[in-house]
Formats: structure tokens, C-alpha cells, sequence
């Protein structure tokens, strides 16, 4: 399936920061399809009730993909660093240690593992993983919603800011502080691989502890005392300074909306880190590189045969414009002759009506006739009907069904029979409808 917009949320205890982006002709652009909402904005509220705020406001779409990132404090991150190994082999050789790696029962937990290729050869592994009941609720919220299969991606908020500086081409590698809920912080390393290294500052530590345990983070990875980053300027860090190439103008500012990190780890197209229980992966193979000359391929002989169809496609139409002419001509010389018809066939059904007039006038007088004859005195009618042998008659009589047993004695007549019932007048008039058919005459006259 061809994937045409993707959502990034980054969702934390009291607030919501959510970003979208549509596919277009050559790129992406910031939109959020089927809502009448904002394409990017910060919700205010508390979590998971603003999570499902969005989500009810945006209506499912198999072609849309949501990225949700969470801040720190809500997993646990282990490193591993590995010989220079292909990466199915890391990836099986950090599994075999996930029962020691994590602390936490594995049964307890869902967990993920990012996989980054250091600059000299070696593979370096962040161990992801959360409590189950930690993340079952916010998985219950996308299938309650109808978004089950759209969440492609669940994972903790600095690897989201990862993809984006190194979508900005930042000098790498580069230690970057992150705040968080509660006034927590994160410690980050970055590659331009990606994020190698995450360290959770505690709120229970001292400032001395915390400066201590940066410290040596940033001596492990030959980075100065004073290489901090931030989103913003801060005692401890340096204000992150301005792109060096904005490759993400058309989106918001990071320090804005937090939903862009989110977001950038699906344009980045690097590995997607998703704790929902399913197996972890790494990416071996890049499609693009074997479909992007096929597809430029398949454009020039789309561009071709839509040069030709086009001129296939005036011609017929040239085609079709002389035939209306002709249609229009045959028309305007048909028009009199229809006329002439329509004349000939009132004639003729006009001449069908008189004849079974002038066979049926004989009978019909001879039907009237003895009707006068044998309708007792008092009695008259209001309307009469005939269709083919049948009779209708409506009218008054001061003796109803006297008139209706006179009427069966003649010989002219069969199947004679009130309609409906009959209903008296105060003055003792009755009125009546009845139903009478005609000897030896056809029902189709």
C-alpha cells in the first residue's frame, strides 16, 4: 500500500504536540486530511483523554501512518556495542541477551531494538523496552478509535529529535539535553546514524551527580564539557543553533511542536521503532535503490503513452465532432417523418376506438334499455362506467337490493353485485354502488 499522509504525535502527561504531512506530486506538505483541524498544534490536556481527542477528530484512512512518540521517562534503554558484524547477526546476538540486558521480567514488557552503524564498523544497540501495562492502554486507544493499523511507530521522543537533526544535516556526533514531563531530562548522543546512547536524568540526583554522570557520557564518546545542546538556552546546555540546511522549512519549529520529531522519524526513512509486541527488525535492504530506476524508467514510457493516447484521443474527438454533424443532419431530415407518424398512429388508435364503439352501441342500448325497464320507481343514477363487459353503476334507490335481484332476473346481464355497502339518507333514500357484466360481449372491448 502506498503511503499518502503521515501524523506524528508526541504525547506527554499534560499536553499533545501533533504534526501532519500529505504526499504530493514530487514531495510532502503539512496537512492533515479528513478533519476540519489544524495540520499541526498543541493540544492541552491530560494524557491519554487528549490522545483520544485526536484521534476521534481525524476519520481512518488506510493510505494515513501515525508516529507516536513518548518522553523518556516512560521506558527503559540499555546500550550493547558490537564487533563490526552484519546486522541480521546483531540483531539475533542482542536477543540472545535480552533475559539479562533488561531488568524486567520479559513477559512484563514490549521492547524494540534500535541497531546504528558506528563510523568505524561497529554496531551499536539500544535495548528499548516499557512496561506492558504502560503501553497497552495507548494501543487500546488507537484500536478504540479505528487507527489500530494505521500506528506504525511508538518509541521515545529523542529518537524523534535524532532523525530530525540529522534530517538538518547537524555536525554529528552531538550530546543533546532533552526536558521532559515533571522536570525530568534526557542525555542523548547522537551519529548521523542515529541515536547511540540515552541516559534518564534523575530528579533524585544532585546537581553535582547529574554533572558527574554527564561528564563521563561525554568523555566515553570524545565529546568536550561544553558541547551541551538544547531545544532552548539553559545553564547546562547551549541553544541548538539555527539548521545549516533547512531541509524541513515547510514544518514547524521543533522548539514549537515536539510532533515534528515524531514525524521526522517516518520521513527519514531509517529504522521504525515500534513497541507493540511484534518481532524486532532491521532494515538489510533499501527498496528505493532497485525501484527508483525502474520507476524512472516506467515514467518515460508512461510520459510516451500518454503522448500517444492523447493524440489518439483528438483525433477521436475530431471523429466524434463530424459525426454529430451527420447525426444532426439525419435528424432535422427524420423530424417531418416522425411527425407524420405520431399523426398515422393517433388515426389509427382513434379508428381501433370508434369500431368497438359501433360493435358494442347495439348491445349498450339494448343494456340500457332493460335497465330502465326493470329499475323499480324512485331509483336513479349519478354515474355509470363501462369497461369491456364490465359495468359500474352508482346512484339512489329507495330499495337497494330489490333493484339489484331485478337486475339478475334479466337475461343480459350475470354477476351482478353490490359495491361496497350501501348507506341510507335520512329522507330513506339508499345510496348504492354496484357491478354488473354483460352477456356475450368481450371483456377487451
Amino acid at each position: 500500500m502506498v503511503i499518502k499522509e503521515l501524523v506524528g504525535i508526541y504525547l506527554e502527561k499534560d499536553v499533545l504536540h501533533y504534526c501532519g504531512a500529505i504526499r504530493t506530486v514530487s514531495s510532502w506538505a503539512l496537512a492533515i486530511s479528513g478533519s476540519s483541524m489544524e495540520p499541526s498544534g498543541v493540544i492541552p490536556g491530560q494524557a491519554p483523554a487528549t490522545l483520544r481527542e485526536l484521534l476521534q477528530r481525524v476519520s481512518p484512512k488506510p493510505g494515513r501512518r501515525f508516529f507516536l512518540a513518548l518522553p523518556r521517562s516512560r521506558f527503559f534503554i540499555r546500550d550493547i556495542q558490537l564487533p563490526p558484524v552484519p546486522m541480521e547477526d546483531a540483531l539475533m546476538s542482542v536477543q540472545s541477551m535480552l533475559p539479562v540486558t533488561c531488568h524486567l521480567p520479559l513477559d512484563d514488557i514490549f521492547h524494540d531494538i534500535c541497531f546504528c552503524r558506528m563510523p568505524d564498523g561497529k554496531v551499536n544497540a539500544l535495548v528499548i523496552y516499557a512496561l506492558r501495562r504502560e503501553i497497552l492502554p495507548v494501543l487500546d486507544i488507537f484500536r478504540e478509535t479505528g487507527h489500530e493499523k494505521s500506528l506504525a511507530g511508538l518509541f521515545p521522543i529523542s529518537l524523534g529529535i535524532g532523525a530530525w537533526l540529522s534530517h538538518q544535516q547537524y555536525a554529528m556526533p552531538m550530546a543533546f539535553v532533552i526536558p521532559h514531563e515533571n522536570s525530568s531530562s534526557e542525555l542523548a548522543i547522537y551519529h548521523q546514524a542515529g541515536c547511540v546512547y540515552s541516559m534518564s536524568l534523575q530528579n533524585a540526583w544532585t546537581p553535582d551527580e547529574a554533572a558527574a554522570g554527564m561528564e563521563s557520557v561525554l568523555a566515553r564518546f570524545n565529546l568536550p564539557a561544553d558541547s551541551l545542546y538544547g531545544l532552548e538556552h539553559s545553564d547546562n546546555c547551549l541553544s541548538l543553533p539555527v539548521p545549516p540546511q533547512n531541509r524541513l522549512s515547510w514544518l514547524p519549529s521543533i522548539q514549537q511542536n515536539l510532533g515534528v520529531a515524531a514525524l521526522s522519524v517516518a520521513l527519514s526513512g531509517k529504522q521504525r521503532i515500534f513497541l507493540n509486541g511484534s518481532l524486532s527488525r532491521v532494515q538489510v535492504f533499501r527498496p528505493w535503490k532497485l525501484f527508483v530506476p525502474a520507476i524512472c524508467m516506467l515514467s518515460v514510457l508512461l510520459a510516451l503513452w500518454t503522448v500517444n493516447l492523447n493524440n489518439a484521443v483528438g483525433r477521436g474527438k475530431k471523429s466524434v465532432a463530424e459525426m454529430k454533424d451527420e447525426v444532426q443532419q439525419v435528424q432535422q431530415k427524420v423530424r417531418p417523418l416522425e411527425k407524420v407518424r405520431d399523426v398515422l398512429k393517433k388515426t389509427e388508435s382513434l379508428s381501433a376506438d370508434i369500431d368497438d364503439f359501433i360493435r358494442l352501441r347495439p348491445r349498450l342500448f339494448s343494456c340500457f334499455n332493460e335497465i330502465a325497464k326493470l329499475i323499480p320507481e324512485g331509483t336513479w343514477f349519478s354515474r355509470s362506467n363501462i369497461q369491456g363487459a364490465e359495468m359500474t353503476l352508482q346512484g339512489q334507490s329507495r330499495d337497494a337490493l330489490k333493484f339489484v335481484e331485478s337486475l339478475r332476473t334479466s337475461p343480459l346481464f350475470e354477476q351482478v353485485k353490490l359495491a361496497g355497502s350501501v348507506s341510507r339518507a335520512p329522507s330513506g333514500v339508499e345510496q348504492f354502488s354496484l357491478t354488473l357484466r354483460l352477456k356475450d360481449v368481450e371483456a377487451s372491448l
